[in-house]
């Protein structure tokens, strides 16, 4: 099972490194749909309950996104995110999973581009602090290529001067 989670993550990872290479935020939530969906099965198959729970409705909340961003929504997918946790906690890790979906949720919910890219930097370290704590290997790697994909996408979107600026 191990060997199928790091595979599953794997592919969650390439749909990562696409996400925020797109100027478009409806693009950038479709790609972390997709991804985070891979991730739960990982977790589940790591039978980290708390973490696999939150990346299904981390998914559910980005696929919402898509079409919506009323801040009713984000408190509630913030609960249910509370109450998944508390019902599923393992260990301490269980809440800086929590921690991490907070902050994401939260970037979800941004109209902004720039800003949801610098809250899911913010989330994706407590993520990435997260899977070295629960061992695994490729969740790791996954997360450290989303936050340098992040930051590319960042620097490419928002800091290279117009003039020098690649053609998106």
């Amino acid at each position: 099972m191990f060997i199928l989670s790091q595979c599953l993550v794997a592919v969650a990872t390439l749909l990562d490194l696409a996400s925020f290479q797109f100027k478009s935020r409806k693009l950038i939530l479709l790609c972390l749909f997709s991804s985070v969906l891979l991730t739960a099965t990982h977790f589940f198959l790591l039978n980290k309950m708390s973490a696999a729970l939150l990346m299904l409705i981390a998914a559910t909340r980005y696929f919402y996104c898509i079409f919506n961003r009323s801040q009713w929504a984000m408190l509630g997918f913030m609960l249910l995110s509370c109450v998944a946790v508390a019902l599923s906690w393992q260990d301490w890790l269980s809440g800086l999973a929590l921690i991490a979906t907070l902050i994401q949720t939260f970037a979800s919910f941004r109209q902004r581009d720039v800003l949801l890219r610098l809250f899911m930097v913010l989330g994706t370290a407590f993520w990435i602090s997260h899977n070295i704590l629960v061992g695994s290997p490729v969740a790791v790697l996954m997360e450290c290529l989303f936050l340098m994909s992040n930051l590319i996408g960042l620097f490419r979107f928002y800091v290279l001067p117009k003039d020098i600026k690649p053609a998106s």
